[in-house]
């Protein structure tokens, strides 16, 4: 009679602690065979390892790489770096063979294609900068509509103020002087700008350089501290 009950009890117990367990969804097809790892409303979500025809192991959210993971392909070739819904996005490396022989590609991607050496999200970048003490490039976050501009403050005790030798180059543009800052607009991109002056250092002028570029649309203020 014990294990007549046991029997019943074990019959009704399994069916419910099946249904308690979550599955695990990966969603892109060549690594949705197996899957061991964190789980979130039956998605993988958090760090783990799916298998299939290929293999990937590192960070998922809902389901898709997405976050810093190791995928390795079927034909053995290995991509380690960043992802964003399922593509290769960011920094990474891909080791592959072509013609027998191994290459490793480092770089850059952006939606599941290389983009090259230079980090293709980037609003702007610094080429040069010698002679300045200090320097920063900011991008409002909200411009007006059609208000691509660059304003240039240089700045000494804490006030603008504008060298009497100052010269700027720009790689397209208008340029006009707004009070003690300049101005340029109607530019094309990428723009590059190199700022030139010297300032009074003791007996003796320093010269001051900076070469930077802007990459997207926006408004950018460009500051330059010489104290």
């Amino acid at each position: 009679m014990k294990y007549l009950l046991f029997l019943v009890f074990s019959l009704f117990w399994i069916p419910i602690a099946n249904t308690q367990t979550p599955l695990c969804k990966v969603l892109p097809e060549p690594i949705s065979g197996t899957y061991t790892g964190d789980c979130k409303d039956g998605l993988a979500h958090g760090r783990g390892t799916a298998t299939g025809e290929d293999t990937y192991t590192g960070i998922f959210r809902e389901g898709l790489p997405h976050g810093r993971g190791t995928y390795v392909y079927a034909n053995g070739d290995r991509y380690r770096g960043y992802w964003k819904n399922g593509l290769r996005h960011g920094k990474g490396r891909f080791r592959y063979t072509l013609g027998g022989k191994k290459q490793t590609l480092r770089g850059y991607w952006k939606e599941g294609e290389y983009a090259g050496t230079e980090n293709p999200d980037v609003a702007f970048r610094v080429v040069a900068a010698t002679g300045i003490m200090n320097h920063k490039i900011e991008k409002k976050r909200q411009r007006r509509e059609g208000g691509n501009e660059i304003v240039i403050s240089i700045q000494s005790a804490f006030a603008d103020f504008v060298p009497s030798d100052l010269h700027i180059e720009t790689s397209s543009g208008q340029m006009v002087q707004a009070g003690r800052k300049v101005k340029i607009y109607s530019y094309f991109l990428p723009f590059q700008g190199e700022i030139s002056y010297t300032i009074l250092v003791g007996s003796s002028r320093k010269q001051c350089r900076y070469v930077f570029d802007i990459l997207e649309e926006g408004e950018f203020t460009v500051t330059l501290y010489n104290d």
